[in-house]
């Protein structure tokens, strides 16, 4: 490892490249958290989430008519998440209101989760998901690549969206959509 790598990387090893790629997330009450990461003063983390590259937690959300000084929410992140690389996840307008993702979820790169979202266990948003604000994505749920959820809708327990659908209606349980607009393929 040439000399420059290793004033970057803040080590003292002959170890390679790999000490400086893994010198880039920082250990924070049980969660790695990659130092590129943003992640604001109302978010409350469980224990063993990793939060990826260039990640911003707990910004605002944007509401016509609603100044960005005039949020007061909170973001809550459960146990066991992999949030990976460029995801977004907005804080609520209301103070007491929560934005809330569960536990052993897997958020893919260029994600977005609105304002007071709900997220619950065991979930998949694949690459590029869009959740609306207010929307519930219940235990289970698992949202294919480039998929939209219009605000407040509910894609149901153990439900699948396929790849680039668009939801406007809420999904049921079990059911499996796709599409623009996605419509129930079985449930």
């Amino acid at each position: 490892m040439n000399e420059e790598l290793k004033r970057m990387a803040l080590v003292d090893n002959d170890e390679g490249l790999a000490s400086f790629y893994n010198s880039d997330f920082i250990n924070v009450d049980g969660n790695d958290i990659h130092k590129t990461a943003i992640v604001y003063p109302n978010v409350k983390l469980g224990k063993g989430n990793v939060i990826g590259a260039y990640c911003v937690i707990g910004s605002n959300g944007e509401i016509r008519g609603v100044k960005q000084s005039d949020f007061k929410g909170s973001v809550i992140i459960g146990d066991n998440n992999v949030i990976s690389e460029l995801v977004t996840i907005q804080r609520p307008k209301d103070l007491g209101s929560i934005t809330s993702i569960g536990d052993n979820n897997i958020i893919m790169a260029h994600s977005h989760i609105g304002h007071d979202a709900k997220i619950g266990n065991d979930c998949e948003l694949c690459t590029g998901t869009i959740i609306g604000g207010y929307a519930s994505i219940l235990d289970g749920a698992i949202i294919k690549l480039g998929s939209t959820i219009r605000n407040r809708k509910t894609v149901g327990v153990d439900s699948l969206v396929g790849m680039g659908s668009v939801v406007v209606s809420d999904v049921l349980d079990g059911a499996i959509v796709y599409g623009n607009p996605a419509k129930s393929r079985t449930s």
